[in-house]
Order: structure tokens, then C-alpha cells, then sequence
């Protein structure tokens, strides 16, 4: 490992073991026999460590996957039940830095973590869709958003179900017992209608086929940042009007972040930014965001 993957792996171990406030900066370099200035070469602060700590471990299970699908001494269903036991393991190891990451940094009010777990989300129902496609066959793919749906709400349930209980599940076994229970809802449910559609799951299909590209929230904060930098330009300190828009701007972007935002007042704000035809063009691409 280099000195970046070091401090990652590190952290996560100590964010696991101690707690993320309980774990310093020091503590981290210590252990990696760096020094703290040396740290801060690859990270601006500790959050943003915490927030490539996520990536990090993302792309390692991402990885043991692959690794599973060459294995030819397990069937498809096995390789499959095999992928399944080892992202509970992962969560297991870690499970109490899955509990404290979304306490440490709020994801609504965060523009890194935010797009980052939106794009991981996607790359994971991914993973499942297709490999439960690959498993069963094209016969449940009326039904394949609710299999996914079945399959990743129960992985997160373990979680829970091994902190309540202070205890220690077996991966394989749970995995086991997922599969079985996916096995009777493909051999009775087809008869039920769907509950999850291709509509309702586009934008996730979106991201996991086009990963590179922004996603909506990384687009509106682009344009709250261009539409603040252009009524920097337009206006002068002394003018009145720069500060009612840039007042409009900072309005927009709280209420977006909310779990309920008033769409009625954001409509209303655009409408005000649309009366200057150089902010127009920000309104109108907010808008298609919206």
C-alpha cells in the first residue's frame, strides 16, 4: 500500500474500532509512522478522510466481487450467495462506522458525501441486478426491482440486528437464508404486480451506466456556485439588487437540502432570478434539475 491507501485503511479500522471522534488525526499518522503535515498532503480536514474511507471500502467490495465471479467451483447461485456473505462480513467488521457516518456528516448538507452515496447506491443496485438476473434468468425481470429491493433491504436489516443484539451473525448463514427466501419469491410471486418500476428506478440506472457523469445534486450545486460567481460580476458592492439575488441564491440552496422542500418558494426564487436575462440561464438549468 502507498502512503494515501495506509492512512485510509488505518482509519477505518480505528473509525470501526473507536469511534470517529474518539479517533484523532495524530493517532491515524502515528500509526502509519507519518508525520501530521504529512497527512494533511493528501486530506484537507478528517471528514474529508472519512468520506474516502467510504469510497475505499465501496470499491474494495466492488472488488471481491469480481474476484467471486472467477471462482468456477461455485455455481451462479453460489458465487451469488458467496457475494452476498461477504458484503454482510464487510459491514459486520465495520458496522460501527456504517452507524456513524451519516451522524458525523449530515448527508443532505454535505456536497461531497452527498452525490458520492447517491453514485455508491447505484453501483450497488447494479450488482444485484444483474447478478440476480444472472442467477434466475429473464424470467423475473418484470419483478427485478423488487427482488433488489427484497435482497439489500434485508443486508441492511443485519446491520441493525448485530448492533441491537450485541452479537455476532453468521455471513454465510444469513446469506444462505436470503437466497432461500428470494428462491420462493421467484417460484410464487410471479403472479404479484411489481411494486418498484423501470420510471421509478431510471435515475439509478442513469448513474450506474454513466458513473462519471454528475448526478442531480452535483449539477445544482455547480449552478448555485456559477449563479453567485455571476451576480459577483454583474453588480457592484453598492448596489441593492446583488444582495436581494444573492439572498434568492442562498434561499434556493437551503431549501433544496431540505427532506421536504417548499417547491412552491423555489419556483418563486427561480422566477425571481429569471428577471435578469444574464442569471436567466442558471434558473432555467436549476429548473430542469428540480
Amino acid at each position: 500500500m502507498d502512503k494515501h491507501e495506509s492512512i485510509i485503511v488505518t482509519a477505518l479500522k480505528m473509525f470501526s474500532e473507536k469511534g470517529y471522534f474518539s479517533t484523532s488525526v495524530q493517532e491515524i499518522v502515528s500509526s502509519c509512522g507519518i508525520s501530521k503535515g504529512s497527512f494533511y498532503n493528501y486530506f484537507a480536514s478528517k471528514e474529508d478522510l472519512l468520506i474516502e474511507v467510504f469510497r475505499y471500502n465501496h470499491q474494495q467490495i466492488l472488488k471481491r466481487a469480481k474476484n467471486v465471479h472467477f471462482d468456477q467451483s461455485l455455481s451462479l447461485k453460489g458465487q451469488l450467495t458467496k457475494i452476498i456473505s461477504l458484503e454482510l462480513e464487510g459491514i459486520a467488521d465495520n458496522r460501527e462506522f456504517f452507524l456513524l457516518l451519516q451522524k458525523v456528516v449530515p448527508v443532505q448538507e454535505n456536497k461531497k458525501l452527498l452525490p458520492l452515496m447517491k453514485k455508491t447506491k447505484a453501483a450497488m443496485i447494479r450488482l444485484h441486478k444483474d447478478w440476480l438476473l444472472e442467477v434466475y434468468g429473464d424470467k423475473i425481470r418484470p419483478h427485478i426491482w423488487d427482488h433488489v429491493l427484497f435482497l439489500q433491504g434485508a443486508m441492511k436489516e443485519y446491520i441493525t440486528l448485530i448492533k441491537e443484539n450485541n452479537t455476532t451473525a453468521e455471513p454465510d448463514v444469513f446469506a444462505q437464508g436470503i437466497i432461500s427466501k428470494i428462491d420462493i419469491l421467484v417460484e410464487h410471486g410471479s403472479q404479484l404486480n411489481p411494486i418498484l418500476t423501470d420510471d421509478l428506478m431510471r435515475e439509478y440506472e442513469q448513474i450506474a451506466e454513466h458513473p462519471g457523469n454528475k448526478t442531480k445534486e452535483e449539477e445544482r450545486e455547480e449552478q448555485l456556485t456559477a449563479a453567485k460567481a455571476r451576480i459577483e460580476y454583474l453588480f457592484s458592492e453598492t448596489e441593492d439588487k446583488k444582495q436581494d439575488y444573492l439572498d434568492a441564491v442562498e434561499l434556493l440552496a437551503e431549501e433544496w437540502k431540505k427532506q421536504e422542500p417548499r417547491f412552491f418558494l423555489i419556483h418563486a426564487l427561480l422566477a425571481f432570478l429569471r428577471e435578469h436575462p444574464e442569471l436567466k440561464p442558471h434558473a432555467d438549468h436549476m429548473e430542469k434539475v428540480l
